[in-house]
């Protein structure tokens, strides 16, 4: 059970020594408090009270029926909490503990600015204690939650009873069948539970028939349920076996109310009497929550027991042979913290999703979501934020495989007790778009194929149409992707391009439109240059090789040839090894780069190829030919030196008969492909 794994013990108000000097009814009332029946404790206390003549101790009989109302946690009992904290304030209660449970209980009531006020003032009695830090940081955190909703959309479960229903756990590999834990009338156990003043909680099952709707409740029969109270399921993926947890109340072997994880394998349609699950038992720790890995060779669960961070932890177990267990393994620092960590559930996808009191969140038990990388470390921990939690208690996620959808549990402002909500994550309509276009002539190009990739392993390609248009919808788009478009087309070099959906939470369409470079023309590269006589790279130029090495890496097969070119001021044969030189040293640089060898060939063209202009650049125009006659009719040195810098420099060219078969690791000619 949910509360039978979160004891307080109130020493400095139930010590053996305050026990002695307080009257029968008292004593009763602090003797149901540490059996964390609070229900009846809180009964007991309000009728000594009435009978209670000192101030003082009318006082603290006040702060222990707030006491008690907090730890039942239901909004009703919530409220009257509040109300009771305020009071104790009033009658000169002279403990700080009530300044930090009045602004506990006010924060899970959504007055933040209240609860906040709270707070400072038990910080002012104690700066040293942290749980007034946490109180505050989480009420400022739960201010922006709740501005800041995520998309998700939560909303009761159909079956909810006036009494406490939680933990729910599929008990289907189709997910049409739900196991959960309830407190509702009708239960095995004819008691009533001295903590909530309901019945003990029971096993249910409802099944979901072919209109999608569920079926009503229907109790596990015995021995699954019992005159203890039975909760928290977790089967296994083909759902032929269960965990569950199994409280009991205190008797002389126990002097507290402790919980056990029980197994049961299923047997035709019902289930074999459970067999306790070999844990480290003892009569103060409790184990509960189980949560069973898809291969059934992991169990986590929660427990108080030695070894710990602080309240509960979240521990594991591995399956070492059939029945036997290792022992338990305390998931850290990282994962629990000084309060109480419950609910483990186990994602498909390998991230564990859990509910703390510990760690900065909206209020009360918040779940979170650990995701670990592929060596199992830890990676992040992050509040699953509103609407999944919400000031209140929120805990016992599971999710229908890997959809974004599921139950939780909840006593949110709205709930009976503790009950049982769905929540679904909406589709939202993403669509990726754009036009490839020839770079040269910014026309259509038609019949392109372009393919898509996510980071989500997704996949999709289509083709161009009559306007170069391509899109990919919704039925592929999805949210928090990165995405890679490559746009193809014979004659042209193949391009990529990125697009995310990160952080996207509304319709959106992305336009991403590609131009494609032909391949059949000589293509300058921009800045890569030479100064006078050598042939050494330039810092710049590197810059501009880098571009072309991207170019070849997503054209492996394309062969290009490296051509240099120099200007005229030497000898025929000279200009011919310098410009040699000087396409061999790009070839050399992109190949320490990563670039295959046989992809590239280079050709030194001397001054054979004066540059022909595209732009003007002071006494040089479009179209000049920057030939040795027309470099000698320029007047001014300045020009002079511009027309033999332009003609000092090195262009590629697809060579667009040979392709590089990567398989063979041979350059072949595409008549013979």
């Amino acid at each position: 059970m949910k509360h039978l794994l979160s004891l307080l013990l109130v020493v400095f108000l139930l010590s053996s020594s305050a026990i002695a000097q307080k009257k029968t009814k008292t004593l009763k009332a602090d003797k149901a408090f540490l059996l964390q029946n609070y229900f009846e404790a809180g009964l007991l206390y309000k009728a000594s009270y009435s009978k209670e003549k000192n101030r003082a101790k009318k006082a603290e009989l006040i702060f222990l029926q707030a006491e008690c109302g907090r730890l039942i946690g239901t909004p009703i009992y919530l409220k009257k909490a509040a109300s009771l904290y305020k009071r104790a304030i009033r009658a000169k209660y002279p403990h700080p503990d009530v300044y930090l449970r009045y602004g506990q209980v006010l924060q899970k009531q959504q007055s933040f600015l209240d609860a906040m006020v709270q707070f400072e003032k038990y910080k002012s009695f104690k700066p040293n204690d942290e749980r007034a830090t946490l109180g505050i940081n989480s009420c400022v955190f739960a201010l922006d939650a709740i501005e800041n909703p995520t998309r998700y959309e939560i909303t009761p479960f159909q079956y909810n009873s006036p009494q406490s229903d939680y933990a729910p756990s599929f008990g289907s590999s189709n997910y049409d069948v739900l196991f959960f834990t309830s407190s509702r009338d009708g239960s095995v156990g004819k008691g009533t539970d001295g903590f909530t003043g309901d019945s003990y909680t029971d096993l249910y099952s409802v099944k979901r028939d072919r209109k999608g709707k569920w079926t009503r409740p229907a109790p596990f029969p015995e021995p699954m349920n019992t005159e203890n109270h039975e909760a928290a399921t977790t089967l296994t993926r083909r759902g032929n076996e269960m965990y569950f947890t199994r409280c009991n109340e205190s008797d002389k072997n126990k002097p507290v109310p402790t919980c056990e994880i029980y197994y049961s394998k299923k047997k035709g349609k019902g289930w074999i009497s459970p067999v306790l699950v070999p844990l480290p038992y003892d009569s103060l720790s409790s184990f509960g929550h189980p949560s069973i890995s898809s291969n059934g060779k992991v169990l986590y669960f929660s427990s108080d027991m030695k070894g710990g961070s602080g309240g509960k932890d979240i521990w594991l177990i591995k399956k070492e042979k059939r029945d036997e267990w290792s022992k338990p393994i305390n998931l850290g620092s990282e994962i629990n913290s000084e309060g109480d960590e419950l609910f483990p559930f186990i994602h498909e996808d390998g991230s564990l999703y859990f509910s703390s009191n510990g760690i900065v969140g909206m209020g009360g038990m918040d779940i979170f979501k650990a995701e670990f990388d592929e060596e199992n470390n830890l990676r992040s921990v992050v509040n699953m934020k509103s609407p999944i939690n919400s000031p209140n208690d929120d805990f016992g996620i599971i999710f229908e495989g890997k959809n974004e959808r599921g139950y939780l549990s909840s006593n949110r402002v709205g709930s009976k007790g503790d009950d049982i909500y769905q929540f679904v994550l909406p589709s939202i309509n993403l669509v990726i778009s754009g036009v490839a276009n020839d770079e040269d002539s910014k026309k259509a190009i038609v019949g392109a194929v372009v393919t898509l990739i996510g980071t989500d392993g997704t996949t999709s390609e289509t083709i161009t149409d009559n306007a170069g248009f391509y899109t990919f919808g919704k039925d592929v788009i999805k949210a928090g992707i990165a995405y890679e478009i490559t746009v193809s087309k014979e004659g042209y070099l193949t391009k990529n391009a990125t697009q995310t959906t990160l952080g996207v939470t509304k319709d959106k369409e992305f336009p991403v439109n590609i131009s494609l470079e032909p391949t059949q023309k000589e293509i300058i590269l921009p800045k890569i240059e030479y100064d006078y006589n050598s042939s050494a790279l330039r810092s710049d130029s590197k810059l501009s090789l880098n571009k072309l090495i991207v170019v070849l890496k997503e054209n492996p097969n394309v062969v290009i040839q490296l051509r240099s070119h120099t200007d005229n001021r030497a000898g025929e044969d000279f200009n011919i090894k310098l410009s040699q030189e000087r396409a061999q040293i790009c070839v050399d640089y992109m190949v320490s780069k990563g670039i295959n060898k046989k992809q590239l060939k280079a050709l030194g063209m001397g001054e054979s190829e004066p540059f022909l202009m595209d732009v003007k650049n002071g006494r040089l125009k479009p179209n000049d030919v920057l030939d040795e006659t027309y470099i000698n009719k320029l007047k001014r040195k300045k020009d002079i030196e511009k027309a033999h810098q332009y003609n000092r420099r090195t262009d590629f060219k697809v060579m667009t008969d040979l392709f590089y078969d990567i398989e063979t690791n041979k350059v072949k000619s595409k008549s013979r492909k």
